[in-house]
């Protein structure tokens, strides 16, 4: 199967369509290449343009016939073209009308691709199928893979790293032979060194790395991309150390992930915690509400940075359009850890929550998360107008590897390449399965699915604070089950063949990510089917943990780096009260820091995590039943 240019041509008036679409169906076979196809489909009426657009994602290119009689008609065009751009904002829009009112129809929208005078379309309709052409060929360009595949088949000799050449180490041992069978020659033989000066440098950003980067950003409608080989942990210290120097202020949501709390350590700078809102039932949390995160600004005007996760885990959203509108008002920089939403821009079920969408000024993506690329890959976005590229450079080069993993960087290369051309179809097609996978489950009796009208019962700000929810994460209330979490898992796993991206105590998490399938999410109902039934081999048990009602508040006593890297001793969690805690602890789940270095441990902490150690979870950051705690100054 090949990628199919599919043009939607709309022309209100029957005759002259069917001529422009005759003149321009006769032409298609002078441009058939072996790589693509070209179709032509019409349209009489906006309309029904804009529901086909809705509904067909192979439509690459819009040929729209703008005919001029009065300022009111001109409006009913430009508004068409922002609906479209609505729906697809990568589309691109040919117009064609009266070339003396070109002027005057450009000026109308800032989204016309290009514009064509009609009478030349009809008598010479090469010129604009070319532009097309040309056009689609650049939106799917992959500059680095294209390089990297090309040089990968000419077979050089390799006279340097890595040393397994290629390959003919494990090729030619009888001992691990195995190891090169099981990946297959391509693997090794692309396995390169940064001595290949043609395909360029990451930390420059040149050659085709640096092409690469520029296509993903005009992909994703920012001014820099930057490609990360060590994941998006590494991309959240990489922006904080950036833009943080010691002793800054930096507001930052307390359920954001590990490396946003490492990132502060490192930067030594000063964190003002946002509270988090946790649901003991269901184990998750919600974003920070917007009264909290106006408050801390309007009490902090000081602060140099707001750090928000854009999605959180359980697929909860916050309006960050009013979040960042609010901050930049108060001359405060917005950072978006939008790890688990990379696909946010592309559909707009989820544009309006998409944190590049809002203007937020640094975005990171986990590129392997959701979408097409190799686990570790990740990518740093920026719009911020202050950018300090030279400085962002220096910190960038602190973290990457000298000696990047090419097959990383090229599985970005792609992977913005599919978000371009055809992410739009294949979230449309998994929001579809998703909402028959719903449907189907709302028969059970002892099992469902949670929903937005569920999170608005369980978070009293959902609401108020417009927020929303990704679909694609399915959360399954699973606490009616009379089966112990150990079982349920063991039956999805071992019977069923599931493996489950997350369980609480009551919930069971499943990401419907862009290689999700139908069959699937059929196979997921019929094992969720068979334990909502009752009749499954496994022992009745109705004993359920749960999680402590409050989290208690954050206090720090000194600047966190100062406690991390000062003089540290480890101690049983009970001789703990009233000292200043060294290490981050986090209780998993739900994986919120319930301590963080330079905070005050009071009973309250103690008790807390005494709970939580009888109920079996893991304590992230607690060795044999001890923390680190700072010295006390007598002992120093």
């Amino acid at each position: 199967m090949l990628p199919l240019l599919r043009i939607l041509l709309i022309e209100q008036d029957p005759s002259v369509l069917q001529e422009l679409s005759v003149n321009l169906s006769k032409i298609v076979p002078n441009f058939e290449r072996q790589d693509i196809d070209i179709d032509i489909i019409e349209c009489l009426d906006l309309v029904k343009a804009l529901e086909c657009i809705k509904e067909d994602g192979d439509i690459q290119a819009v040929v729209l016939s703008w005919d001029i009689h009065n300022k009111s008609e001109e409006r009913i065009y430009s508004r068409f073209i922002e609906q479209l751009k609505q729906i697809r904002l990568e589309l691109p829009v040919y117009v064609i009308g009266d070339d003396t009112k070109g002027l005057e129809i450009v000026n109308e929208s800032e989204e016309i691709e290009s514009f064509f005078f009609k009478d030349e379309v009809i008598s010479d309709p090469e010129a604009i199928l070319g532009y097309m052409i040309n056009d689609f060929d650049d939106r799917s360009e992959t500059p680095f893979w294209t390089a990297y595949r090309q040089y990968v088949g000419e077979a050089n000799d390799s006279w340097h790293t890595p040393g397994h050449s290629g390959g003919s180490s494990f090729r030619n041992s009888p001992y691990i032979k195995d190891f090169y069978q099981f990946y297959g020659r391509n693997v090794f033989v692309g396995d390169l060194s940064v001595s290949v000066d043609s395909l360029g440098s990451l930390s420059d950003s040149t050659n085709t790395i640096g092409r690469a980067q520029e296509s993903a950003a005009a992909t994703f409608e920012v001014k820099h991309t930057y490609f990360v080989t060590n994941g998006s942990s590494t991309s959240n210290k990489i922006i904080l150390q950036t833009l943080l120097r010691k002793g800054d202020k930096v507001i930052i949501d307390r359920n954001c992930h590990k490396s946003v709390h490492y990132g502060i350590l490192q930067s030594g700078s000063f964190p003002v915690y946002l509270s988090s809102i946790l649901n003991p039932k269901y184990g998750i949390f919600a974003p920070p509400s917007l009264a909290d995160i106006k408050q801390a600004i309007e009490q902090n005007t000081d602060a140099k940075l707001l750090v928000l996760t854009g999605c959180t885990y359980d697929g909860l959203l916050s309006d960050l359009k009013q979040v960042v509108d609010f901050a930049h008002q108060h001359g405060v920089k917005v950072f978006i850890d939008e790890a688990w939403f990379a696909y946010s821009l592309f559909h707009p079920s989820f544009r309006y929550y998409s944190a590049i969408h809002a203007g937020a000024d640094y975005v990171t993506h986990s590129a392997h998360k959701v979408v097409s690329a190799f686990s570790q890959a990740s990518y740093i976005h920026i719009n911020d107008p202050d950018f300090d590229a030279d400085f962002f450079r220096e910190i960038y080069s602190i973290y990457a590897s000298t000696s990047p993993k090419y097959q990383l960087i090229a599985s970005l290369d792609v992977c913005q390449k599919q978000l371009e051309m055809e992410g739009y179809k294949l979230l449309n097609a998994l929001l579809n399965h998703v909402q028959e996978f719903k449907q189907h489950m709302s028969s059970l009796s002892h099992i469902k699915v949670l929903e937005k009208n569920d999170f608005m019962k369980i978070f009293p700000h959902f609401t108020g604070d417009n927020m929303g929810h990704d679909p694609l994460k399915i959360l399954i209330d699973i606490s009616e089950l009379p089966y112990s979490l150990k079982d349920i898992h063991k039956f999805l796993l071992d019977e069923i063949g599931l493996e489950i991206e997350k369980y609480t105590h009551s919930t069971i998490l499943v990401l419907l990510t862009l290689g999700g399938t139908r069959s699937k999410i059929i196979r997921l109902y019929n094992a969720l089917k068979k334990l909502d039934s009752g009749k499954v081999k496994l022992a009745k048990s109705t004993r359920r943990s749960r999680l402590p009602e409050n989290l208690p508040a954050i206090d720090l006593a000194c600047i966190p780096s100062d406690a991390f890297y000062g003089d540290r001793e480890s101690l049983p969690i009970d001789k703990c009260n009233n000292r200043i805690c060294a290490g981050l602890v986090t209780p998993y789940p739900p994986g919120i820091p319930l301590l963080v270095p330079g905070q005050k441990i009071t009973q309250e902490h103690i008790e807390y995590l005494k709970e939580l150690a009888g109920q079996g979870l893991t304590i992230q950051g607690s060795f044999d039943g001890e923390i680190y705690v700072l010295k006390r100054e007598d002992q120093q």
